[in-house]
């Protein structure tokens, strides 16, 4: 008898083996089935919220350089920001690099807009005219603010336009209250949607100097500018600029030593492939500790079967079979339970996945289905493992029966 005439008895053997005790089968391979739908969830899950945030990273655009306060090393220092330290001159020591054709500020604080009824939250944000170039994002209604400008103005997000005036348009030349003062709206920006968890369609902007008057604060929550040339060169210029500006004696370049934080997109994509691979390693090990306690119930499944057909293995000893032909029998049945198992879980963790990204989507922008074709080939994988490692002992132990011994099992 060839190999494959053998594997095709072994298979109708094994299949009708199990079919007999379908409840078992089943409740056999949940684990599997858990276990491998959970690892192709938190794969999709992680790729997912890693293609989002690096999506929203990009958006800054590659040219745009941020400073802000804290520890100036990425990987180390203390990640409380004790002190704001970013203040406009040091704006006015930026705007002198030849590396840099744009530099702005923000400030921001949460308050309240008022317009007669209406009473809505919003996100104040303090700003100059550069912004809207460095963002690349532009009123589609009226104008942002100009340079210089420091009258109660307002340009405002445009959620609030829809929110509140019913039209970009309509919200021209409104008056609105910021606390208890009254602005002018002179301009709707475009709709953006949300990054980083926030909404910038809630966004209201006036300028920089009436903001912090406004809310009594001689410092900015960040400074951004945009690179002309090489992004590296001018973040080498920056961080010596903002160190001349703060008083700062530092030659050998420590980062640790200073009081502000210079990034960029790629510094940023790097830090979240960085935590995206941990995290999901992360999950991926916690989704696995049901594959091992599946593999270890498939094992225990199978000694108890091959206790149950003793006498079985016994007569087709006497009659002939190898002792690797029970052997190739009882791994082929953990195999087809394994890959079985791999199988169904596969398609349930793509449907669970499917249905977490459209649940998702409905609350934040820009959330995608996302499954990395390693979630596919990992529960195949994992599948063929679990059923060689905990299907090896029970195949050897009945193998190893004896013939007499075992027909006269009870």
């Amino acid at each position: 008898m060839n190999i494959l005439a053998t594997l095709s008895t072994s298979w109708q053997v094994a299949r009708r083996s199990l079919a007999i005790n379908r409840a078992r089968t089943f409740l056999t391979i949940l684990g599997i089935v858990i276990g491998v739908s959970s690892v192709i969830l938190m794969l999709s899950l992680g790729r997912g919220a890693q293609s989002l945030i690096l999506s929203q990273v990009s958006s800054f655009g590659a040219q745009t350089i941020f400073i802000q306060a804290g520890s100036g090393d990425q990987n180390g220092g203390d990640p409380t920001i004790t002190k704001q330290t970013i203040k406009l001159s040091d704006i006015k020591k930026l705007e002198q690099l030849p590396t840099l054709d744009l530099v702005s500020a923000v400030l921001i604080f949460s308050d309240r807009l008022v317009y007669q009824d209406s009473d809505k939250k919003v996100q104040v944000v303090g700003t100059m005219p550069e912004q809207q170039g460095i963002d690349n994002v532009y009123p589609i209604a009226g104008r942002f603010i100009d340079e210089g400008e420091n009258s109660a103005v307002a340009v405002i997000g445009y959620k609030i336009a829809m929110d509140v005036f019913g039209a970009p348009q309509d919200a021209i030349d409104k008056r609105v209250t910021l606390k208890k003062r009254s602005f002018r709206v002179i301009g709707v920006m475009q709709e953006q949607g949300t990054k980083f968890f926030t909404d910038f369609d809630n966004n209201v902007y006036i300028p920089l100097k009436l903001t912090q008057d406004l809310y009594g604060v001689d410092y900015v929550t960040y400074i951004s500018a945009r690179a002309v040339g090489p992004v590296d060169i001018a973040k080498a210029d920056i961080l010596l600029a903002m160190r001349e500006s703060h008083g700062f004696n530092n030659p050998t370049g420590d980062l640790s030593k200073d009081d502000f934080l210079v990034t960029t997109p790629v510094d940023a994509a790097k830090i979240v492939n960085t935590i995206g691979t941990i995290l999901t390693l992360l999950l991926t090990s916690i989704a696995a500790i049901s594959l091992v306690v599946g593999g270890i119930g498939i094992m225990n499944i199978m000694l108890v079967t091959v206790t149950e057909r003793t006498r079985e293995i016994g007569l087709r000893l006497a009659v002939g079979a190898r002792r690797k032909d029970i052997m190739r029998q009882f791994l082929i049945e953990t195999m087809i339970l394994t890959l079985g198992g791999g199988a169904i879980g596969i398609l349930l963790g793509l449907g669970l996945a499917a249905a977490a990204a459209a649940i998702l989507a409905n609350f934040v922008d820009g959330w995608q289905f996302v499954v990395p074709p390693s979630a596919i080939i990992s529960g195949i994988g994992v599948s063929v493992a679990v059923g060689l490692l905990f299907g090896l002992y029970p195949a050897r132990r009945a193998s190893q029966l004896n013939p007499i011994d075992a027909l006269r099992y009870e």
